[in-house]
């Protein structure tokens, strides 16, 4: 990135010289001109947009009408002082409210491009360094880093029957792709681990350091996009889709062919750092966030389609007393609520497609595993990696059978209460519950080493364990 510099340089010396040849234009033209070429030259903060993408010439013949995403990483060099609104919400006595009122907050300024240098309101960010993929037979996902239309990036397989009935699977699986975009409160966290972008502090995230981890009032938003259905396959509320192009592979475990493809909105997941989770005397289970799922359902047909977003629910614990082990098998033909998890609270609605969640009834989104929740695998964010995603036998592909194991001692282990900035394995540092900083993390440090042909001692300190959603099921 070092070689970017003198390029770009070049390039704006070029641009002045060829500028002299012109007529001179007004000051205050001459002022857009240059902050306009200021916009562009967003490479000059040292991260890459994205990782996968056509040529540009084929953009420029076939998808001219298509966005070029732009990493968006100017964060906040002081603390923002202004906390969300909802905030003053109880989301354990209106949990309802809350979630709207954060799903309102996320969408304020931003379109149906999810784009955050769009936004008027409030800033929005990007979390830089998930542009590549790491490579080699047990990469996950595999080809896996940014694409270039929408800086989605590979985050999961879809097996047959997870999202209905309808829903036969293809050869290879679906895949789901996400987008996540973070506010102020969590910029600044990400200003502090990157201000040097050649070397992160790994530390900034972890409580055991000063102020670490992310701080009160952080919100993070995720769009999560599929290419399912395809062909004679069918889900019925994925209907009057919010769909968007994007350059991703023919199928998420069998190909690495990169293709133009349809894919379309399934599912939102939001966390925020409440100060009303916080571990304390009264609070002693605290873990410091609260967690959040919708699922799309078209048969809506909102005019802004975001709105075709139904609440899931809203949880803040692992209910790690609760060692019940059930799941919901695919297809989800109802909507199964444990009333006994006293953390995770499940909307039910009318509007609410069938949901399979998670282990026992607890929180995930249809494009999750059935056998875990929202918590349990954000538990496990770390750098480096050394805590699997998921427990022992969680991948069972969906069956009727609950996970071999389920509600055993080294099972609950994913399942108790970790407070904020606190890493599952003492021994490596805390993410503080977010796993795409673990992946950019992953990234950057696996690139530094093949570019300065070295190693790093961290490598050596505990087993490495590739962030993935538990084994590869036997039939993939």
């Amino acid at each position: 990135m070092k070689q970017l510099k003198p390029l770009i340089l070049a390039m704006s010396i070029l641009f002045v010289s060829c500028s002299k040849k012109q007529e001179e234009p007004a000051p205050e033209k001459k002022n857009k001109a240059l902050a306009a070429l200021e916009r562009q030259n967003y490479e000059e903060d040292g991260f890459p947009d994205f990782g996968y993408m056509v040529s540009p010439q084929e953009y420029r013949d076939k998808y001219p009408d298509q966005p070029i995403f732009r990493l968006k990483t100017d964060f906040p060099s002081e603390m923002p002082k202004e906390m969300p609104k909802f905030l003053e919400i109880d989301f354990k006595k209106e949990p309802l409210k809350y979630i709207e009122a954060v799903r309102d907050y996320g969408f304020e300024g931003n379109t149906e491009e999810w784009n955050p240098f769009k936004n008027k309101v409030r800033s929005w960010y990007h979390i830089p360094w998930l542009h590549p993929s790491v490579e080699g037979p047990n990469a996950y996902p595999p080809n896996g880093g940014t694409e270039g239309f929408h800086g989605l990036i590979k985050e999961a397989p879809l097996g047959p029957l997870q999202l209905g009935p309808g829903l036969k699977g293809v050869d290879g699986d679906y895949s789901v792709y996400a987008i996540t975009l973070i506010n102020d409160k969590a910029g600044y966290a990400m200003y502090k681990m990157w201000k040097d972008t050649q070397n992160p502090n790994i530390k900034v995230l972890d409580k055991r350091y000063d102020d670490g981890g992310f701080p009160t009032g952080t919100v993070f938003v995720k769009l999560l996009f599929t290419d399912a259905p395809k062909g004679t396959d069918f889900v019925d509320y994925l209907v009057n889709p919010l769909t968007w192009k994007a350059y991703i592979t023919e199928n998420f475990w069998k190909s690495d062919k990169r293709v133009v493809s349809d894919v379309h909105l399934l599912q939102m997941d939001i966390s925020i750092r409440d100060p009303r989770a916080d571990r304390s005397a009264s609070n002693p289970q605290g873990t410091g966030w609260v967690f959040g799922t919708f699922c799309y359902n078209g048969k809506l047909n909102k005019k802004n389609k975001l709105m075709n977003l139904v609440p899931v629910g809203l949880t803040w614990g692992n209910d790690p007393e609760n060692k019940i082990n059930k799941t919901a098998p695919y297809p989800p033909i109802k909507t199964e609520v444990n009333k006994d998890l006293k953390e995770t609270v499940i909307f039910e609605s009318p509007n609410l497609p069938p949901q399979h969640l998670g282990w026992n009834g607890r929180l995930d989104g249809p494009a999750d595993l059935n056998t875990v929740s929202c918590m349990s695998c954000h538990n496990a964010a770390q750098y480096p990696a050394v805590t699997s995603l998921v427990p022992p036998n969680a991948a069972p592909d969906g069956g009727a059978a609950p996970p071999v194991g389920g509600g055993n001692a080294k099972w609950m282990e994913w399942f108790q209460n970790i407070d904020c900035g606190t890493s599952m394995d003492p021994k490596v540092y805390s993410t503080d519950f977010s796993f795409q900083v673990a992946i950019a993390l992953e990234n950057f440090f696996t690139a530094k080493e093949a570019s300065e042909k070295g190693k790093f001692a961290s490598q050596y300190k505990a087993v490495h364990v590739p962030i993935r959603r538990g084994d590869i099921a036997p039939n993939k």
